[in-house]
């Protein structure tokens, strides 16, 4: 592509955006390249102090105190002048809105330590017991204007219409913990632990959760004198332990605040008066309480023939409670999400890795490390039990949802797909478009039930090189790229009937063999005036080759008396090869999302990127 077609396609004779559209909040990214600017400036300072004095020669106590703090400072224009989404502005002004903002964000967490250790002939212990209280503060300065005087001078003082804006945010979390571990003969080992959280996001009535964990080991290769010469290692280990948390619930939710509208409403007698009005659009809920994670596990890890064959398995359960989740309700009550408990869902799964070495000599080595995971989480119960209850918790830019459903896999994606018979025929009206289905049908979860990679490394004589394959397989995916594509006839699917038309593969709705011909724009416009999204869910698997490495050991070349220990230099190269994907057009980890609620809702993004790199690597 001619890097002067920036020029010229991105402002007309006028020095306005270039229109490229005929939707005009898709802006001309020519235009934006040009005309749009975001200006960062940042300071950060952070460290720790630490204190720790020896009570007695098996006892000791610690203090620490640790801040992090920032400040940054940013002005961008949001929306350059002549923007073609922007209305014009009054006379004698053009449009355009310019931001300026300062930011400053603490955080601190001051903690304290008592921890003893001794031994009673066979046994070991080793107790321990403290506390942390971490205080993070937010403040937001930020002016916003609107049109200005003077063209393409982006200044506060330039602008028709100021919003000053000042933003306070506070959170803490005050803990008290302790744990013991008891030993025998190294071999046999208990660990017991309790911690109790306040967190300040929550009501006084509901902010403490305490939790415990017990987990024990036994490592059997030390335990028998007379195991086989092949096992080097081998330990069995089973846990059962509880998490709490408030998942980042935001500072003052579960109180109401107001705001004062800027425009004066007449009352019955006729007098001007200001009105007040709630903030925000999620209903504040004084009844959260903190999310709960209890889960049990059991282990198996071998290390076999001089440790060039290991193996490290597990099995787990997890069940989550009270899941803290933004549920959709109805905007008639003047909001559009609540945060609630959730109920409950469980996670079963195996994990798996595997370490070999298949070549060793005395100038190479081969090292093959396999891992993998299979989870399937599913939903208990929301409010109730009863199978098919529901929440949504988010919806697509153009069509379909994300749902939880009681006895369903987690994060369903919902909407209209084609209607079909009984023996899975496409159903077509009499004009020849398909018919969609009475109501919104799961495709399927967002959440990959596969997970793993395989490692490959092989050094001979100081010269490494490492491959890394990844996967994740089992899930489904909504595309907001491919649903544009179909519905402007711009992906391949749309090919057919170009000439005369489409004659679609299925039935009428009398159960004959459909005979009707649509015209190839009505039939794939069906994804937009029908919302009928099927034809954009794809399977979301894919294979990647994600990393290669290629190092040489450099340290051969250093003097001996160098302070210099080690010096490796290696290329990296990120995110090489898409190997295998069942999605068109995009690569599958395209998101276009900023929340973690709209798994499986890819909307139109930024391509994802390759990237190449050197690293060195210098010991002392």
């Amino acid at each position: 592509m001619p890097f002067d077609l920036w020029e010229q396609k991105a402002t007309d004779a006028n020095g306005d955006e270039f229109v490229y559209s005929r939707f005009r909040n898709r802006t001309n990214p020519y235009f934006t390249l040009k005309k749009q600017f975001q200006n960062i400036r940042r300071d950060r300072l952070f460290g720790n102090v630490s204190v720790k004095y020896n009570l007695l020669p098996w006892l000791f106590i610690q203090g620490r105190v640790g801040q992090d703090y920032w400040s940054r400072d940013q002005d961008y224009n949001n929306f350059p002048t002549g923007q073609a989404s922007l209305g014009p502005a009054p006379a004698g002004f053009v449009n355009g809105t310019y931001t300026q903002e300062s930011r400053r964000f603490r955080e601190t967490n001051m903690d304290i330590l008592l921890s003893a250790t001794k031994s009673f002939g066979d046994f070991d212990f080793n107790l321990t017991a403290g506390g942390n209280q971490m205080y993070r503060r937010s403040d937001l300065n930020s002016t916003q204007v609107v049109d200005f005087v003077v063209r393409d001078l982006y200044t506060v003082m330039n602008g028709r219409v100021k919003d000053p804006i000042y933003g306070l945010s506070e959170r803490a979390v005050n803990s008290i913990y302790g744990s013991g571990e008891i030993s025998f003969r190294n071999y046999l080992f208990l660990n017991v632990t309790g911690r109790n959280d306040w967190f300040s996001t929550l009501s006084s009535s509901n902010r403490s959760i305490f939790y415990p964990s017990v987990s024990g080991s036994y490592v059997f290769s030390q335990a028998f004198e007379n195991m086989p010469s092949w096992i080097s290692f081998g330990k069995v280990r089973a846990a059962v332990a509880e998490v709490g948390s408030d998942t980042d619930v935001a500072p003052y939710s579960n109180n109401l605040f107001y705001g004062i509208n800027p425009n004066l409403f007449a009352n019955p007698s006729g007098a001007l008066q200001p009105i007040g009005g709630g903030q925000g659009s999620v209903v504040p809920n004084a009844g959260l309480r903190p999310m709960r994670t209890r889960e049990s596990e059991i282990g198996l890890e071998l290390k076999m023939f001089n440790n060039r064959v290991s193996l490290d398995v597990a099995a787990y359960r997890k069940l989550t409670s009270d899941q803290i989740v933004s549920a959709q309700i109805s905007d008639a009550s003047g909001f559009t999400n609540s945060l609630i408990n959730s109920g409950q869902s469980e996670n079963r799964g195996i994990e798996a890795l595997v370490n070999l070495v298949p070549i060793r000599t005395s100038s190479f080595q081969w090292d093959l490390t396999l891992n993998g995971s299979y989870n399937n989480t599913k939903v208990l119960s929301l409010l109730t039990n009863i199978p098919g209850e529901r929440i949504t918790v988010g919806t697509h830019v153009f069509n379909g949802e994300l749902r939880q459903v009681v006895g369903q896999e987690m994060g369903q994606i919902y909407g209209f797909g084609f209607k079909r018979d009984q023996n899975g025929n496409k159903i077509f009206g009499a004009n020849g478009i398909p018919i969609r289905t009475p109501g919104l049908i799961s495709f399927g979860s967002a959440l990959p039930k596969y997970v793993g990679g395989i490692t490959n490394t092989f050094n001979y004589k100081g010269v490494s090189l490492s491959v890394l394959v990844d996967f994740k397989l089992g899930n489904k995916m909504l595309s907001g790229t491919n649903f544009n594509a179909i519905r402007h006839g711009l992906h391949k699917m749309t090919l057919e009937g170009r000439e005369g038309g489409v004659v679609g593969v299925g039935v009428n709705e009398k159960g004959e063999t459909n005979t009707a011909k649509a015209g190839v724009q009505p039939y794939w416009e069906v994804v937009r005036s029908q919302a009928l999204i099927e034809p954009a869910v794809f399977n979301g698997g894919y294979w990647k080759l994600r990393q290669i490495t290629a190092g040489y050991d450099l340290t051969k070349f250093l003097n001996k008396k160098s302070p210099i220990k080690g010096l490796r230099l290696s290329l990296v190269a990120n995110n090489v090869l898409l190997l295998k994907k069942w999605i068109d057009n995009i690569d599958p980890e395209s998101f276009g999302y900023s929340s973690d609620n709209l798994i499986g809702m890819e909307s139109t993004g930024l391509p994802t990127t390759r990237s190449m790199g050197f690293n060195l690597n210098v010991k002392f």
